[in-house]
């Protein structure tokens, strides 16, 4: 707020009246400070509201690794004897069991190399260039153009099945793809192709290999897929030897289902942490500080306790339809402890918070897989006979979705935060309009002292001169 410039500040009275003015103002301006104070609380609300929101969206992100079908798909170790020479990965099913592999030779790229002493272009010409019959790329070369330059547009062309490179003062056409039938073929429309007269310097070659001894297979490819169905293999050089490729039993993979379990766990007990320290969060008495007002502005806030409540019903709740020995999570090794026993009382236990014994989860996957997997996911439409990931599913949405509970209620929060900040621009003004008017009846009793003053003062001396 701005001081008027008309400003007498006891010239005639004596008294310092812009302190007086200060005070004054200090008062005048209680509301003003209070609605300031309850914008600050409404927006320390709202970032909790905006962070136990976010919250609940990565909790429900986690249910996607519960849902996701590879999480339950069997598992089978496949592992090679010398994986410097055959690498082996599972890419489905496999028959199980060992297989001998043996490598005669890996599978290469045809090289054609200059064969003259051409170093440019001779006139305006258009090169035709295909790999094993493929679609041939058409590539336009000025006169004048250097191997360097040609070996440019070469490489720069959309699609083009080479690199070309210039070695030795030599242009060099090295093919992108392997294979015996993988030829390079170059023509041009002109002289060009001819005048370079390229031949062949590396021979393209498909990759020979034998599976248990048995008849040799070719492949243009290092990358074989048909050898042991099921099995990826990559052939990295020839064996003197055969190689072992061993594809175990098919079993659950019960580190990815215990990684995912984990993950939920984590993203769970993060989003209980987070309420229950601001539903538990007393409000200050006589707050001092803006920091002080803010504690406590979800105290048992009923919204929240309502999203504890319905998480900690969707994990305690028996399944309905599953068998005795496989109904609850607790049965998976997916409990909140122990609350009471012989020693402390378990905070964690008694905040509803989870944890995951790992032991008991993987045992209980060998013994019953399908069992354990319907408690965390199964899509059945009904509530109590659905999985863990289906029900808080059903519990966060609400909540999650956009337009859902908490973005409502941060809308909520942000209007309030709007009209507050309104409320206080109004008081700006009524405030800098009563500061003015104090300033001017000050002012103007200054000047009226001041004219009392001179008065007094000229009728003293003419009565001192009578």
């Amino acid at each position: 707020m701005t001081t008027p410039s008309q400003n007498i500040s006891g010239l005639a009275s004596g008294l310092d009246t812009n302190s007086i003015v200060t005070n004054l103002m200090a008062i005048e301006r209680q509301p003003q400070v209070r609605v300031n104070q309850r914008k600050a609380v409404e927006q320390a609300r709202e970032q909790v509201l905006t962070k136990v929101r976010d919250s609940l969206r990565a909790l429900q992100s986690a249910l996607g690794g519960l849902r996701d079908v590879s999480t339950w798909g069997d598992h089978q170790a496949v592992e090679s004897s010398d994986p410097t020479r055959v690498v082996a990965v599972r890419t489905a099913g496999a028959a199980a069991g060992g297989y001998d592999l043996q490598v005669a030779n890996l599978a290469r790229a045809q090289q054609l190399t200059q064969g003259t002493t051409l170093a440019a272009a001779s006139a305006d010409d258009t090169l035709h260039l295909s790999v094993g019959g493929g679609t041939a790329v058409d590539v336009s070369i000025a006169a004048g153009d250097s191997l360097q330059t040609i070996a440019d547009k070469l490489n720069g062309a959309n699609g083009v099945p080479v690199y070309a490179s210039v070695a030795g003062g030599k242009l060099v056409l090295s093919s992108k793809s392997t294979g015996a039938a993988n030829t390079i073929s170059l023509t041009s429309d002109g002289t060009l192709a001819g005048d370079l007269g390229l031949t062949e310097t590396i021979q393209p070659l498909d990759a020979h290999y034998t599976v248990n001894s048995g008849a040799q297979q070719s492949s243009a490819t290092n990358v074989v897929t048909d050898a042991i169905v099921g099995v990826t293999l990559t052939l990295k050089g020839t064996t003197s030897s055969p190689v072992s490729v061993v594809v175990g039993a098919p079993g659950p993979d019960t580190d990815t289902v215990t990684a995912k379990v984990q993950a939920f766990v984590d993203a769970y007990n993060a989003t209980v942490d987070l309420i229950h320290s601001k539903v538990d969060e007393a409000k200050v008495a006589n707050p001092q500080t803006d920091a002080d007002r803010a504690k406590g502005a979800l105290e048992a806030d009923p919204t929240l306790i309502r999203v504890l409540d319905a998480l900690r019903d969707a994990v305690g709740q028996a399944f309905d339809g599953r068998p005795a020995a496989m109904q609850t999570l607790a049965q998976a090794g997916l409990s909140t402890g122990d609350a009471v026993g012989t020693g402390a009382l378990n905070q964690d236990a008694l905040a509803g918070k989870l944890s995951l014994g790992s032991s008991k989860l993987t045992d209980a996957l060998a013994a019953d897989f399908g069992g354990v997997k319907a408690l965390f996911t199964n899509p059945t439409g009904a509530y109590g006979s659905e999985g863990l990931a289906q029900r808080i599913a059903d519990v966060l949405t609400p909540f999650t979705q956009t337009g859902g509970v908490m973005d409502a209620r941060i809308q909520t929060s942000d209007a309030a935060i709007s009209d507050y900040g309104r409320q206080s621009s109004d008081w700006d003004v009524r405030l800098t309009l009563k500061q003015q008017q104090l300033r001017s009846q000050f002012t103007a009793m200054e000047s009226a002292l001041s004219q009392a003053q001179s008065q007094g003062q000229w009728l003293s001396s003419q009565i001192a001169h009578l």
